[in-house]
């Protein structure tokens, strides 16, 4: 007899086993008239299970099938297995669901039937995050009172039609840009979005966010409007915290309509890059006010990123609990294990620790292990490319950075960090477009001392001594400036001939870090290209006559 499972491919299927259904076409399960929301490789370790049944699935058939052929160690592959059985309901010492068969690999306890015939999709029903039972900021119902509304822990965000007149091509423009928007926060990981579907049930045109927040179940709503003069466009976009009732960031963009498609491309990173910067801002402030009893794993870990964003050896510690609070929380959150990594990263860079090497192989461990967790989170490939300068990889940085920066184009740490280590390879150009970029996206960013700074040392790179001081100076104004940075300021001075301001930033330099010289900027910044190494020694012996 034929298999029933060939009438039907397995992505298109429905599958019934013990008291679940797992609905392949939209990615779901459900358990009676509740939804059990999972994390991607968390579905996709048990669609595997539940596709192979009765079959065993061993390590290397896991990492293929869910891991797409990723290097998977054993305690990545036992977590997802843990975070699994938590969702479920399930217990290891009495399994109902997953078995693990000793030596070889893991198997779906219960038998599977597959529906021939998926039939219409399920209509709408209620859905329980995964070890939670919504979110902890109210409850909001649809009026027919079937759907949890509750605010997820994670940022929620609606992207409305953005509004035109009545000419077609205007209003395709306005569909367009909408759609890149929604996409490109999709893409960015961070946020809970509204599907285009019920975003694109409101009518065009403002809207009361109070009760666009009643009706979706988000916090943060996006609205624009789109209005073209001859070949001009004028694009107005805002977004609000719905539950405060505030807006919270509003922009215009007038752009030039000669070519369509790059000015949609320009628009949409700018706005997503804004809105990541905003609610990223708001999101920090938002858990300084909570108890730390009462964190989640979201809040925990945008506590522990507000304390590194202080940048001092105290607050690394303080940072450091709160994301090992937040991977406790939740053992499979990517996010976490990359704050971890920064957290070392920084020990070695600024060398607050005896024990350099030792936090730079910390920094790469918990990078790789957030790079496990999720492949397709770009902050994991941003963790391990910073991890990869430590250990004195430029190139390896420079792929693992791309990576993160084409998973969200409108990560702008993440395209300050690759113009970072590409000044180190010695490609200054590409160097100072990524930090012209970073800038662009987030103007009032963490980070805009660094992304400065990038720019600034490339262009002495390069030879253009007064333009590079001229921005260094602006650079160790901004706050969160360190001493590597009044190094960095020193060493153009000289160049250019500013022997004042050189004397003044040296001084800076050695009261922050006594006895700092040419060995120690090297070190920190592992410049590939000869002449660039030869050019930053000679800077440090003319400081050296300037004491």
């Amino acid at each position: 007899m034929a298999d029933p499972r060939t009438a039907v491919p397995s992505q298109q299927a429905i599958f019934e086993f013990a008291d679940l259904m797992l609905d392949a076409r939209q990615r779901a399960v459900f358990r009676g008239a509740l939804r059990i929301l999972l994390p991607k490789l968390t579905y996709e370790l048990l669609l595997a299970l539940v596709d192979a049944a009765p079959g065993v699935l061993t390590h290397d058939d896991l990492a293929e099938r869910v891991w797409r052929g990723r290097l998977v160690t054993p305690e990545t592959l036992n977590q997802r297995v843990l975070l699994l059985r938590h969702a479920l309901g399930d217990d290891a010492r009495s399994p109902r669901y997953l078995r693990v068969v000793r030596g070889v690999g893991y198997q779906l306890v219960p038998p599977v039937r597959m529906r021939r015939d998926p039939g219409v999709q399920p209509s709408p029903l209620p859905m329980v995050a995964s070890g939670q039972q919504g979110g902890a900021e109210g409850l909001f119902t649809d009026p027919f009172g079937s759907i949890d509304l509750s605010l997820p822990a994670q940022p929620s965000i609606v992207v409305l039609p953005f509004d035109a007149d009545d000419d077609a091509e205007h209003r395709n423009f306005a569909r367009g840009l909408t759609h890149d928007i929604m996409t490109r926060i999709a893409q960015t990981h961070s946020f809970f979005v509204i599907a285009r579907g019920s975003a694109f049930a409101f009518a065009t045109g403002p809207h009361d966010v109070r009760e666009v927040s009643r009706r979706l179940g988000v916090r943060y709503v996006l609205q624009g409007d789109v209005r073209i003069v001859g070949s001009r466009a004028r694009i107005n976009v805002a977004l609000a915290d719905a539950v405060e009732g505030r807006e919270i960031w509003a922009e215009d963009f007038h752009r030039g309509l000669e070519y369509v498609f790059e000015t949609q491309e320009e628009v949409t990173d700018l706005v997503v890059g804004a809105i990541a910067s905003e609610i990223e801002l708001a999101e920090r402030q938002r858990a300084l006010l909570e108890m730390p009893a009462s964190l989640d794993s979201w809040s925990a870990y945008h506590r522990g990123c507000w304390h590194m964003y202080r940048f001092t050896p105290e607050d690394y510690d303080r940072a450091e609990e709160f994301f090992e609070l937040s991977a406790r929380l939740d053992p499979n959150s990517s996010r976490a294990f990359a704050g971890l990594s920064f957290v070392h990263w920084q020990r070695a860079f600024f060398e607050t620790s005896p024990d350099r090497a030792g936090e730079a192989q910390r920094a790469f461990e918990l990078a790789h292990q957030s790079f496990s967790l999720n492949p397709d989170e770009p902050l994991g490939h941003w963790a391990l490319g910073r991890a990869h300068l430590l250990r004195g990889d430029v190139a390896g940085s420079i792929e693992e950075l791309g990576t993160a920066t084409a998973l969200n184009p409108s990560f702008a740490v993440g395209q300050y960090t690759l113009g970072f280590a590409l000044m180190q390879a010695g490609e200054t150009e590409r160097s100072i477009e990524m930090a012209d970029k970073a800038r662009r996206l987030s103007p009032f960013d963490p980070m805009s001392f660094a992304m400065n700074g990038v720019r600034g040392f490339s262009l002495a790179l390069v030879g253009r001594y007064d333009q590079a001081a001229k921005l260094m100076a602006l650079a160790v104004r901004q706050p969160n400036a360190h001493y590597h940075l009044f190094a960095m300021a020193a060493v153009c001075d000289v160049l250019a001939g500013h022997e004042g301001d050189a004397r003044r930033n040296l001084g800076r330099l050695h009261e922050a870090r006594p006895g700092y010289g040419g060995m120690d900027f090297l070190r920190a910044f592992q410049f590939q290209q000869p002449a660039h190494r030869k050019l930053v020694d000679n800077a440090f012996r003319r400081l050296g006559r300037l004491r």
